[in-house]
């Protein structure tokens, strides 16, 4: 983007004038080139000013894995109003609770709420009206949105389960679109396939990133039918695809080899949300030898801070990987001070840049304790930045066990426990000891077809870890425990 914008939305129209004919977006059953995206914006913009969408108004929209949802979010934006996106399975309590908390009483979406207070606008027919070339909207002139202007507001679910709105400015997505353009090289011609929901986080930030960047992107549903998944492969010509972890494993599980004859024509596949395991990360540079292959870190609160391509570096231990193009990363204590990070003395990681949120909303001390005063994001994260300038993880803050005084991360004991042919699963967790103050118990599930065998675990684990890290405490349990993203 060589003209400064303030935000996607008119990097949107620049590059419609610059490569009007260019695949913009698209889905299952419709796409729009860049020239005919903007038009339908301008017209989409228009027709919700007729039906009582202002400047400054909260827009509620549900998602869906369609052309129609991007459209709504950009006509929104383009009035001047700013979007609340929610999950497609979401039920109308759990709407109506979050319209009444973010203020708003517009509801965009293929289904009305049921509820009389409401100003529903339905997204089928906006996308009808602005495509009815018998009838064509004459557009309204419309200003852009400046940088300070809110543009989102996104949910998330932090540690507590306590749902927070995560305030989202047009000047944050502009600096997350660079970063995320930085953070996998995309090219000019890219054409990206996004697999993840769009209401959420790291597909949005891909959307706005490939239009920023005037690349292509294209929507699917997860992959709820294979066949559908290697049609849009084979239609659009797809040259890169975004994961979450979860979808990636339904198509290894179920078409890896077909998957596979796609490495001719993969640049890159990024995966985002949660960590992909080591496992998954040599199967896939298996069979992608020439794609570059990516894992994101990062936070609704800030974006794509930290991207790892594992394709290179796959072999560096607890490695996160560099920092993206807008990020500045510090290493502090518990008191927000700065120390020197290394191995020995792990810092809490926090980011300072333009791609950080401007807040909660209307939850100024929760704000607090994630955000200081000069927007810097704290997170709940130990690590180090290594001498070859990329950054390490060793635990969640809480999670490393001091053991009398020596600092064990959970995460370097169960990377070893995995690579044993007796693991399916592992946790390590700190528990009381009487004499080091707390110890490692081990939580395992086992693979089909093998018994525990204690002795047999913990003589491998001597071979790998200091004595002092192999667990005396170990628990046999079906499954282990874990949120929705890994």
């Amino acid at each position: 983007m060589e003209k400064s914008v303030t935000s996607i939305i008119e990097a949107l129209k620049l590059n419609a004038q610059k490569t009007p004919d260019k695949l913009c977006v698209g889905d299952k059953k419709n796409h729009a080139t860049y020239g005919e995206f903007w038009t339908m914006v301008e017209r989409a913009a228009t027709w919700l000013r007729e039906k009582g969408v202002k400047k400054g108004d909260m827009v509620v929209i549900r998602g869906a894995q369609k052309v129609e949802f991007v459209l709504g979010v950009f006509a929104v934006q383009l009035v001047g109003g700013a979007v609340c996106p929610l999950e497609k399975a979401i039920k109308d309590d759990r709407i109506m609770e979050i319209m009444d908390f973010v203020d708003s009483n517009i509801y965009l979406a293929d289904k009305p709420v049921k509820n009389e207070q409401v100003n529903n606008i339905s997204l089928k027919e906006l996308f009808k009206a602005v495509r009815d070339e018998e009838n064509p909207i004459r557009p309204l002139a419309f200003e852009f949105p400046k940088e300070d202007d809110l543009s989102e507001i996104l949910f998330t679910t932090g540690t507590t389960g306590k749902s927070k709105g995560i305030e989202v400015t047009c000047g944050c997505n502009i600096a997350i679109a660079q970063n995320v353009m930085d953070s996998v090289q995309i090219g000019k011609d890219e054409v990206e396939l996004i697999t993840t929901p769009i209401n959420h986080s790291l597909a949005i930030r891909r959307t706005y990133g490939a239009i920023y960047n005037g690349s292509s992107l294209v929507l699917t549903d997860g992959i709820k039918f294979v066949e559908d998944f290697f049609k849009i492969l084979d239609t659009y010509k797809i040259t890169a695809i975004t994961f979450v972890p979860a979808i990636l494993e339904q198509v290894l599980k179920f078409a890896k080899d077909r998957f596979a004859s796609y490495k001719n024509q993969l640049n890159y596949i990024q995966l985002g949300s949660a960590p992909l395991s080591e496992n998954n990360k040599k199967i896939l540079t298996q069979m992608f030898p020439d794609t570059r292959l990516y894992n994101t870190y990062g936070a609704t609160e800030s974006g794509c801070t930290v991207i790892l391509e594992f394709s290179k570096y796959g072999d560096k231990q607890k490695c996160i990987g560099r920092t993206t193009v807008n990020t500045e990363i510090l290493f502090v204590d518990e008191s927000r001070n700065p120390v020197e990070a290394s191995p020995e003395n792990p810092g809490i990681l926090a980011f300072r840049g333009k791609m950080n949120m401007k807040g909660y909303y209307k939850e100024p001390e929760i704000t607090a304790e994630v955000m200081d005063d000069q927007g810097v994001v704290y997170t709940n994260d130990l690590g180090y930045l290594g001498d070859d300038g990329l950054v390490y993880l060793l635990g969640r803050q809480g999670e490393v066990i001091n053991m009398g005084g020596i600092k064990i991360a959970p995460t370097e004991i169960e990377e070893v426990v995995m690579k044993h042919e007796m693991i399916k699963d592992c946790a390590c967790i700190p528990i009381p000891d009487e004499i080091t103050t707390e110890a490692p118990k081990l939580f395992v599930v086992l693979n089909e077809g093998f018994g525990f065998d204690q002795k047999e675990l913990s003589k491998y684990m001597l071979s790998k870890l200091e004595s002092l890290k192999v667990p005396k405490v170990f628990e046999v349990i079906d499954e282990i425990p874990r949120t929705f993203n890994g």
